[in-house]
C-alpha cells in the first residue's frame, strides 16, 4: 500500500466494554486485527470492568488499550462512554465482544462512505452469516435484529437476507457500494442505529453532545436533527453471536423493562403505543396462529437457503410469550399497589 492511499483512509478506534469474556473476546479482536487496514490507523479501546477471569490476559496479547474500571463493573454504559473518548480518532467503532468483522476488507468498506461529508455513521447493511453458527444465531441474522417482535414493526438494525431493496425505514438512495439514508427528524420514523459495529464520524458525534451513557439511539436522533445522513454498507457483514433461546429472552425482557419510560426517559422506542398499538396485536395474533409466520420463513428460505429461517414460528411465539408474561406480572403489580393504597385509606 502506497503512503499516500494509507494517509488518505481516516483513523480508526474500534470501542468496546468486556467483563469476564475469556470465550469471545479473542475472537473478537482477531477478527478486528485481522483487517486489511494500515496498522497505524488502526486502534482499539477496551474498557473492562475488572474481569476475573482470563480476559485481560487475551486482550494484553493484542495491541488494545485497555482500561480496568473494577468500581464501574455494573454500570457498562460508563464504560462505553470512556471508551469511547480513550483514543482520539476520526472514525469511531460501537463493538462488541460478541460481534466479528465477516470479510478482511469490511473495515475498508464501512469508512468508505465518510468521504460524503453528509455522512455521520455507517453500518453493515446485514447481519454477517456463518455456515458454521448455532442456528439461532443465524435465524436472528436472517431477519436483520435479534428479537422478531421489534423486527416485524419496523425496528430491524439490518436489511434481511431475502431482499436487495432497501426496506427499512427512512429514504434511500442507492450509491452503488452502499445506501444513504435520510430520516425524518421522528423518532417513530427512525431504524434502530447505532450497536454492532456501527460507525460515527467522531467530530459530528462531539458537535452535537457526544454519546451519553451509551444512548447510541440518542445520539443517532441527534444526528438526524442536525441534518446527517447515514450509510447502510453493502459487502460488509458483522456477525453477531448470541447465546441460546432462553438467554436471548432474558435479555430482551430485561432490556424492555431497563428502557420503559417508567425507568429511563429517552426519545426513542422500540414499542411506542402511540403508533405501534395496532400493528403489534396482529402481529401477536399471527405468531400465535403459527401459519403467518410459517409463511414468511417460507419466504425468506425461498431467496436464502438456510433451514435457520423455519425457527421463526417457534422463536417468535416464545417472544410473544415472554413480552405477554412480563405485561401481566407489571399489570398486577400495580394492581397489588392500587389495592394497598386502598386498604391504607379505608384504614
Amino acid at each position: 500500500m502506497t503512503t499516500a492511499a494509507t494517509d488518505s483512509l481516516p483513523s480508526v478506534c474500534f470501542c468496546l466494554v468486556s467483563y469476564n469474556d475469556e470465550k469471545v473476546i479473542g475472537d473478537a479482536l482477531a477478527s478486528i486485527f485481522s483487517q486489511d487496514y494500515p496498522p497505524v490507523k488502526l486502534n482499539v479501546c477496551i474498557a473492562d470492568g475488572g474481569s476475573t477471569d482470563r480476559t485481560l490476559e487475551i486482550i494484553r496479547q493484542t495491541k488494545a488499550t485497555v482500561i480496568s474500571r473494577p468500581d464501574l463493573k455494573e454500570q457498562p454504559h460508563l464504560r462505553g462512554d470512556l471508551a469511547m473518548s480513550c483514543i482520539p480518532s476520526d472514525i469511531l467503532i460501537s463493538f462488541s465482544a460478541d460481534n466479528r468483522l465477516l470479510e478482511p476488507d469490511a473495515l475498508r468498506k464501512l469508512v468508505a462512505p465518510f468521504a460524503d461529508p453528509e455522512i455521520a455513521g455507517a453500518g453493515s447493511w446485514r447481519y454477517g452469516v456463518r455456515k458454521g453458527d448455532p442456528a439461532l444465531c443465524r435465524y436472528y441474522a436472517l431477519i436483520g435484529g435479534a428479537d422478531p417482535i421489534a423486527v416485524a414493526l419496523g425496528k430491524a438494525d439490518r436489511l434481511p437476507h431475502d431482499t436487495d431493496r432497501w426496506v427499512l425505514r427512512g429514504r434511500a438512495e442507492d450509491k452503488g457500494a452502499y445506501f444513504k439514508i435520510s430520516f425524518e427528524a421522528d423518532p417513530a420514523k427512525v431504524s434502530t442505529l447505532g450497536a454492532n459495529g456501527f460507525a460515527y464520524r467522531k467530530a459530528y458525534l462531539d458537535a452535537v453532545g457526544g454519546m451519553k451513557d451509551s444512548r447510541h439511539l440518542e445520539a443517532c436522533l441527534r444526528l438526524i436533527e442536525a441534518g446527517y445522513k447515514f450509510a447502510a454498507v453493502k459487502g460488509c457483514h458483522v456477525v453477531h453471536l448470541h447465546g441460546d433461546l432462553w438467554a436471548s429472552l432474558k435479555r430482551r425482557v430485561g432490556w424492555a423493562q431497563l428502557y420503559s419510560p417508567q425507568n429511563l426517559t429517552r426519545s426513542y422506542r422500540v414499542y411506542d403505543p402511540k403508533t405501534d398499538r395496532l400493528r403489534l396485536a396482529l402481529l401477536t395474533l399471527g405468531f400465535l396462529t403459527f401459519l403467518v409466520p410459517w409463511l414468511r420463513a417460507f419466504k425468506g428460505w425461498l431467496r436464502y437457503r438456510d433451514p435457520a429461517w423455519f425457527l421463526h414460528p417457534v422463536v417468535g411465539f416464545a417472544f410473544v410469550a415472554s413480552y405477554g408474561s412480563m405485561v401481566v406480572r407489571q399489570l398486577a403489580h400495580k394492581f397489588k399497589s392500587r389495592l394497598g393504597e386502598l386498604c391504607r385509606c379505608a384504614n
